[in-house]
Parts: structure tokens; C-alpha cells; sequence
């Protein structure tokens, strides 16, 4: 009990000491150059009404190759390319998922892609796990 005592109490305060009173607060100037390219973009699509298989092709993607890169950033891992093998380093053992798959010179960029998505997946899955448990915790024993 005075563990997870212990541990609760770690826990709080952890969560105090990253608490921040202070106001959120932004610079709409700053915030306006940082997404101008997209509203660039924005504003000739709505005059257009072009498609996005369409975009690459016209005129205004012509010689400006940071917009034409921008737009053309696709997903690059789908469903069909997954290597499942790889994943499951990622998900499971991801630190000797390291040497097996990530720094392989023999292993393609699908299954470093796969190896990354598995890591990915099981920070996600921890964190809900984690979550839970302590709520659940919280809840059995009481707060203090």
C-alpha cells in the first residue's frame, strides 16, 4: 500500500509541477506568414475547383517546387505494403527491432516504414493502457 501510495504521490506531483498558469497566447501575424503557402493554395482551388490529382499539372505549380512538394506529400505506407514481420519488431521488441530492421541494409523502406508504425502503435497502445490502469487505481483507492 505505501507503494502505490508512493507512486500516486509521485504521480501528483509530476502533474503539479508541469502545470503552467500562464495564458495561452499567439502572434496571428506570425501565424499568418508561417501558412501562407496554404493560403495560397486555399485561394486558388476555390477559384479553380480543381481536384487534387489535378493540382500538380496546372499552371501555378509550375516552377515553384516548394508548393508542388507540398501538395504531392502522400502517405507512404498503405495496408497492402505493410510487412507485418517488421511491425511486429517494432510493436513488440523494438530495441532489438533496431539492429534487425532499422539500421539493415538488406530490409527496403517498406518494412523500416512498418518497423516505425509498430513503434508508433505500441507508444500509443501504452499510453492507454497506462492511462486506464491509474484511473482505475485513482478510482478503487480514493484520491487524497
Amino acid at each position: 500500500m505505501k507503494r502505490l501510495a508512493y507512486l500516486l504521490f509521485l504521480l501528483v506531483i509530476s502533474e503539479f509541477s508541469l502545470a503552467n498558469d500562464a495564458p495561452f497566447a499567439y502572434d496571428k501575424n506570425e501565424l499568418n506568414r508561417d501558412f501562407s503557402t496554404l493560403n495560397e493554395l486555399s485561394a486558388y482551388v476555390d477559384q479553380s475547383g480543381e481536384t487534387y490529382s489535378e493540382m500538380p499539372k496546372s499552371k501555378i505549380f509550375q516552377e515553384n517546387f516548394e508548393l508542388t512538394n507540398d501538395v504531392l506529400v502522400k502517405p507512404n505506407l498503405k495496408m497492402d505494403a505493410v510487412d507485418w514481420g517488421a511491425f511486429a519488431w517494432g510493436f513488440c521488441c523494438w530495441p532489438i527491432g533496431v539492429f534487425v530492421i532499422a539500421i539493415n541494409d538488406d530490409k527496403d523502406k517498406d518494412s523500416k516504414n512498418s518497423f516505425v508504425a509498430g513503434i508508433a502503435s505500441s507508444v500509443i497502445v501504452s499510453t492507454v493502457a497506462y492511462i486506464a490502469f491509474y484511473a482505475i487505481v485513482i478510482t478503487s483507492f480514493g484520491a487524497f
